[in-house]
């Protein structure tokens, strides 16, 4: 019963883990009409579930607190190494086969940027996996002996809670700061779709010159689609499906600079 609920409690942290990594990720691209938002949770949930099931299960068989905590350390690297490449070349090649018109416009490889956000990631997973491995343990006698659901819930939510903490600084360092460079292209683009032309400001005549060149109706349905960035995360080229219109903008630290058409 003990190893049973120790592969439960794997599950679950695989679900929250994913959860936080990818789930809020897809829920806010959602909202701002990014392609395929779900793909990368939908993907990677069930590997995710049965990585922590695995290692929980592993767990169980170790009745050393070092041997534990060294197996959730190497778990917590593995994972985060992952994670990276699934997030980046994974994707890339996944969009490259949904998207193949633009698939020469998508390049998610930048190696010092990953590398440098890899590391923090690690680091605070390690802690943050000791810590949710450690309490596991407790969590599994409590769900054994407890006599209210109070008494078992409180350790596990406990437990829980650092595999949360653990996807969440995943989704902070890979996922945040190129998911805003959608939401304010797509924000800046509703933003005009809603103008009244015939009493323009200077400033909204600035934001509407950036998109008439472009000679497509922004009230249509739109998707859209990151297509590379630099290794500070930064500055990105974000793709836009406009119809059956391909364009595309730039976009540095939130601020959408030029666009231009790749549909001819």
């Amino acid at each position: 019963m003990k190893k049973r609920n120790y592969i439960i409690m794997g599950l679950l942290s695989g679900v929250v883990y994913s959860v936080c990594v990818w789930g809020f990720d897809a829920y806010f691209l959602q909202q701002y009409n990014a392609a395929l938002p779900w793909m990368k949770f939908l993907v990677g949930l069930l590997p995710v579930m049965l990585f922590f099931a695995l290692v929980a299960w592993l767990s169980s068989m170790i009745n050393n607190l070092i041997s534990r905590a060294l197996l959730w350390m190497a778990a917590a690297t593995g994972l985060s190494y992952l994670v990276s490449i699934f997030t980046f070349q994974g994707m890339e090649i996944m969009l490259k086969n949904a998207f193949p018109a633009i698939s020469s416009y998508i390049k998610y490889i930048v190696p010092v940027g990953i590398r440098s956000r890899l590391f923090v990631i690690i680091i605070m997973s390690n802690i943050l996996f000791i810590l949710g491995g450690l309490i596991m343990d407790s969590a599994s006698d409590a769900m054994i002996t407890s006599q209210g659901v109070v008494g078992w819930l409180i350790p596990v939510l406990l437990c829980l809670s650092f595999f949360a903490g653990a996807g969440y600084t995943a989704d902070s360092n890979f996922n945040t700061e190129l998911r805003n460079h959608i939401m304010e292209v797509d924000a800046q683009i509703q933003e005009i779709s809603e103008l009244d032309l015939e009493n323009l400001s200077e400033r909204e005549s600035r934001l509407i010159r950036r998109y008439t060149k472009l000679d497509v109706d922004l009230n249509i349905p739109r998707r859209l689609v990151m297509g590379n960035f630099d290794k500070f995360f930064s500055q990105s080229e974000v793709l836009i499906k406009i119809g059956d219109t391909w364009v595309t903008c730039s976009a540095l630290s939130g601020r959408v600079g030029t666009c231009r058409n790749i549909s001819e």
